[in-house]
């Protein structure tokens, strides 16, 4: 650092020791240098602390300019704690001091204060950004981070142990699977401190907005209103995709709903409607919108009216007005929760559509007009009245031409409820009787087929009028003029009656040649009555002609002279007809042309034949024997019937583009799963079909049809690494092969397999997706899964992971006597223990011992308790007035494969994966009714130094057991109450015995108290008199006198008691 008002420059500015580790020795070197142009007295003096030391040589004289001063400073870390201190350079006079610090070893954690998830649509994706831990202290570090929001975040790992100079990289993950602004915090806690992460993204639905064309609001409904039978209304909006990403949808109608013009069969006898899916259709039906992009949508309505099968054309009267409403859903394709509950569906569109079918009410009168006769060049008109009967709409009519007729005005429009006038002109070109019908077209718009959002003007309804005249003409045919001298009888232009056949010629009386030329016979070579007959059609050759002047119509025919009949020669004129050469050379150049073509359509159909007989010749033997006891089926007319029906296309309008029912749907559904599963399918393509059909890039509408769901598996409560399994469902409604892939990120699903699928047309299959976690929370993440290689989508994947644990039936077990019991086993009662995990529990039952000790045990105590099952354990109570009532017992559960099982011998080892219940047990015991029959016990006179026992009855004479306690069993010396506690049971009784033995000759009057549990004391006496035994024996003395060896004598003798008290007497007999 450079010092301007001292000319010097110092480093560095401070002096830092970080990280310093106890006993060690660190180094480092200041410079002081002389930047002016005058020398300079330069000193460095030592700290005060004496663990920095500075080692330096002081210079006696002034630095000059460009040189400097070098110092060291040594720091020992005699103690694990920060240390400050300064050193003091002096310059002329001048102190400046440079900071001196020094700092023990440690951790510092640093992370990035910042998560950014970005928007996108929720979709059930999950998001994933990583964040890195650093750690640049010199010690080891262990971080905790900590999330509380309520959005699905997940960290992981949450905690771990950062290396000095390395870092943790931390996965941070998003469930996409609700609409939600993330503006959040998240903790890092290290080193007893707390960094915050700050969480930011915006999750946005996936929608889809219908806009008006024109001021571009949202709408609700779309109202085409009326229109007649047969007419199409078209109505613009616009598809607006709200959602930051590409999607793609597919358009459908629901008819589950009865509308107006809903029949629950077809009707013979009245007019019926074509299905509402081809009354209601849009344009285009299916397609991928990319990001907040707009489509133009065209909605049509097209109602048709069809005359039922059975009825009388005389008494059919006019279709009824219909009112059609239905809503169009725009479904987003994606994992759904099927066909038959798309009304269900979170991310659909619904419109409502509406419309009104009218019938065409137009009357023509008269309907029939006759014309009287008219020569050509002539007219006549008549009138005839049009009359629009309906009350709403306008009609535009026409009349098409029609030959020898005019009709004004022969177009226009007709308003609700007007007649009009129309002249009919009969004005004929041809002769005779003239029968036409004129038409009166009704003019509607009718979409083009060839360009399905335009229309174009077509006749939806007609009425007739039968129009009869007749046409003559005043015609002049110029006949033959005759001549009766030598002169020929025809005697006209050359040429003109080249048409005159010899059967046309007559019999003329004057005596000309001509005039008998056709009875004439004299000059007929041929005689054959056939070739005369025929001879009659052949046209006549008259001796006028001249060359050039027989050009007949028709080439083939022949002439022949009036007298001899042969034939003569016809004139073809070359400017005019070919001539038979030319012919000729036709002819030839046609032939090797429809050789040409003769021979590959005779190729084409060899073709066809070839490849029809290699479709069923083939090697395939199918064993079946010709003859062998087959018989031809018999065919139903029914069946016949079924066939042709099927087999028949409908001819509804918009039946090529129309879009599918939520009935249809569902019904394909039901269809497909109630076929049996498709197992042991192929993981890639293999035939032929196979790699054809599953390379194909479906279309919206076709993904439609492939029902892959639940949109969420939801495993619930698993237990930490335990093996769950469900099934994704995928429904493929197409009528081709596809391949369905499954991809897995998250570690709890990698046990997931089979992956990848090669699903066939028409069928349903299952994915199993096994889940085993390692950590304990909530877990949230999703799979993807992807069709023919193209189109991806999510299934969201929910679990809470817990520890094992057992649920308690109770968790204050009440324990009250069973009368039907013995009394030592009549407190009793079980416990249930159920485990609600999908893994084994191991548990253990532990005594929480109380300053009076335990009177319960429960059995069993220790066991093992399988997924989703109870156990019962029995608990015990001993009772006695010494017993406690109360105790705690504490359940410790552990997972089977936990290898940290608690022991017998270490009980403060607790497991990571254990949990504890405490259950409390309360032993209850019953008021009781007892009786004591000697509430005083009278011993009488009793003898000293000899035991008097006397006893006194307990009676239980209620229904529970009665457990008692004598207070103090020994109220004096020499009195014993034995037994001192004891249970009496219902309906029983029990005898307690009082010994005395007296050591002094006195009166006594003993209290003692008797304790039944529950209820209050009772108090005892027991009395008596102490006096000395009177015993009195009358034989002084037993003389045997001699008894032989081995032999035995007896003499009896007697005891006297003369105190009113038995005595117990010992005989002691001495040895002599």
């Amino acid at each position: 650092m450079r010092y301007k008002d001292l000319s010097v420059v110092i480093e560095p500015h401070e002096i830092r020791f970080p990280h310093a580790i106890q006993n060690n020795l660190y180094r480092q070197t200041i410079h002081v240098k002389n930047v002016g142009t005058k020398s300079k007295r330069i000193q460095i003096f030592r700290p005060s602390n004496k663990d920095f030391q500075l080692i330096v040589q002081n210079p006696d004289q002034p630095v000059p300019p460009g040189l400097e001063v070098t110092g060291v400073v040594e720091y020992i870390a005699k103690f694990n704690q920060e240390q400050r201190d300064t050193i003091v350079v002096d310059i002329d006079g001048q102190e400046v001091k440079i900071p001196l610090y020094a700092f023990p070893a440690r951790s510092e954690i640093s992370v990035d204060d910042m998560v950014d998830f970005g928007i996108h649509v929720a979709d059930n994706k999950t998001v994933y950004r990583k964040i890195s831990v650093r750690n640049t202290g010199s010690t080891p570090a262990s971080y905790k981070i900590t999330y509380k929001g309520k959005h699905p975040i997940t960290f992981a790992p949450q905690t771990a142990t950062v290396q000095p100079n390395s870092s943790v990289s931390v996965e941070i993950s998003l469930l996409t699977s609700a609409l939600m602004v993330i503006d959040d915090i998240a903790t890092l806690e290290a080193c007893h401190k707390t960094h915050e992460i700050k969480l930011k993204g915006n999750i946005m639905n996936r929608r889809l907005c219908l806009l008006h064309p024109e001021n571009q609001e949202e709408l609700q409904k779309l109202n085409f209103g009326s229109c007649y039978y047969g007419c199409d209304l078209t109505a613009l909006a616009v598809l607006y995709n709200d959602s930051p990403e590409s999607v793609a949808y597919s358009a459908l109608i629901d008819d589950s709903k009865p509308t107006d013009f809903a029949q629950n069969e077809e009707s013979v006898t009245e007019y019926t409607m074509n299905p509402l899916n081809s009354i209601i259709t849009v344009f285009p039906n299916q397609g991928i919108l990319s990001p907040f992009e707009k489509r133009p949508l065209f909605f049509r309505f097209s109602p048709r009216a069809y005359p039922p099968k059975q009825a009388f054309a005389t008494t059919l009267d006019l279709p009824p007005r219909r009112d059609v409403a239905a809503f169009m859903y725009f479904e987003l394709l994606g994992a759904s929760p099927g066909l038959s509950k798309i009304e269900h569906s979170k991310t659909k569109l619904e419109i409502a559509v509406a419309g009104t079918a009218l019938p065409v009410v137009l009357s023509l009168e008269p309907h029939e007009l006759q014309f009287p006769t008219t020569y050509i060049g002539q007219k006549y008109e008549q009138n005839i009245h049009i009359y629009n009967q309906s009350d709403h709409k306008p009609i535009d009519f026409r009349f098409p031409s029609i030959a020898n007729f005019a009709v004004e005005p022969a177009c226009g429009k007709l308003k609700p409820r007007q007649k009009l006038k129309i002249t009919v002109t009969f004005l004929p070109h041809q002769i005779g009787t003239i029968n036409k019908t004129l038409v009166c077209e009704v003019v509607g718009a009718v979409i083009n087929s060839a360009a399905p959002v335009y229309t174009q003007s077509k006749a939806i309804h007609q009425a007739q009028c039968v129009l009869t005249g007749h046409a003559s003409m005043i015609t002049e045919i110029p006949p033959e003029k005759f001549n009766m001298g030598l002169k020929p009888l025809i005697s006209n232009e050359v040429g003109i009656n080249v048409n005159t056949t010899q059967d046309s010629l007559k019999s003329f009386y004057p005596r000309a040649a001509i005039l008998n030329s056709a009875h004439d016979t004299t000059h007929i070579k041929r005689s054959s009555s056939t070739y005369l007959n025929n001879f009659k059609k052949h046209k006549v050759s008259f001796p006028n002609d001249r060359a050039k002047s027989i050009g007949p119509f028709n080439r083939s025919d022949s002439f022949i002279t009036p007298f001899t009949r042969e034939e003569r020669y016809n004139y073809v004129d070359p400017d005019y007809a070919y001539t038979d050469k030319e012919r000729k050379q036709i002819e030839m150049h046609n032939k090797p042309y429809n050789e040409l073509f003769n021979e590959q359509r005779f190729q084409r159909t060899e073709v066809r034949r070839t490849k029809e007989y290699k479709k069923y010749d083939t090697d395939t033997d199918l064993g079946i024997k010709p003859g062998n006891n087959l018989e031809s089926p018999r065919i139903a007319l029914a069946e016949v019937e079924k066939n042709v029906n099927k087999a028949r296309i409908p001819s509804y309008p918009n039946w090529k583009f129309r879009l599918p029912t939520t009935s249809e749907l569902a019904e394909q559904e039901q269809t497909l799963l109630h076929k049996p599963l498709k197992e042991g399918l192929n993981s890639v393509p293999t035939t032929l079909k196979e790699k054809k059909d599953c390379a194909i890039q479906l279309t919206p509408s076709q993904l439609f049809k492939v029902v892959v769901g639940p949109a969420e598996l939801n495993f619930g409560d698993v237990c930490v690494n335990a093996t769950v399994t469900k099934f994704l469902s995928v429904l493929n409604n197409l009528d081709q092969f596809i391949v369905v892939q499954i991809d897995v990120e998250s570690p709890a699903l990698k046990m997931t397999s089979p992956l990848c699928q090669v699903i066939p047309g028409k069928s349903h299959v299952q994915f199993p997706i096994t889940f085993e976690p390692s950590q304990i929370g909530l877990y949230q993440r999703s799979i993807s899964y992807i069709i023919n290689n193209f189109y991806r989508h999510y299934v969201k994947i929910i679990a809470d992971v817990r520890q094992p644990t057992v649920k308690l039936s109770t968790e204050r077990l009440v324990i009250r006597s069973l009368p039907h019991l013995l009394a030592e086993d009549s407190f009793r009662k079980v416990v249930h223990l159920y485990n609600p995990l999908n893994a084994p529990a191991e548990f253990r039952w532990e005594p929480v011992i109380g300053p009076k000790g335990t009177a319960f045990s429960i059995r069993p105590a220790t066991g093992i308790i399988e997924p989703y099952q109870t156990i019962d354990c029995e608990v015990v109570w001993y009772g006695s007035t010494q017993a406690p009532v109360e105790n705690y017992f504490t359940l410790h559960v552990f997972s089977t494969n936990d290898t940290r099982k608690i022991s017998g011998n270490n009980r403060s080892l607790k497991t990571n994966n254990e949990t504890t219940v405490t259950l409390q047990c309360v032993a209850q015991i019953g008021k009781g009714k007892y009786r004591i029959l000697e509430k005083r016990v009278n011993f009488g006179t009793i003898p000293v130094n000899m035991t008097s026992k006397q006893t006194f009855t307990i009676i239980n004479e209620g229904t529970n057991h009665l457990f008692y306690e004598i207070i103090d069993p020994n109220p004096c010396p020499g009195v014993i109450i034995t037994p001192a506690n004891g249970l009496v049971s219902a309906g029983s009784q029990t005898s307690v015995t009082i010994e005395v033995t007296p050591v002094e000759l006195i009166k006594f009057d003993i209290k003692f108290g008797l304790k039944v549990l529950g209820q209050k004391e009772q108090e005892i006496r027991m009395t008596g008199d102490v006096v000395e035994p009177d015993i009195n024996i009358p034989e002084g003395e037993f003389n045997f006198n001699g008894v032989p060896i081995l032999m035995k004598a007896a003499k009896p003798f007697h005891i006297e008691n003369k105190v009113k008290r038995k005595k117990e007497i010992f005989i002691f007999v001495a040895g002599i």
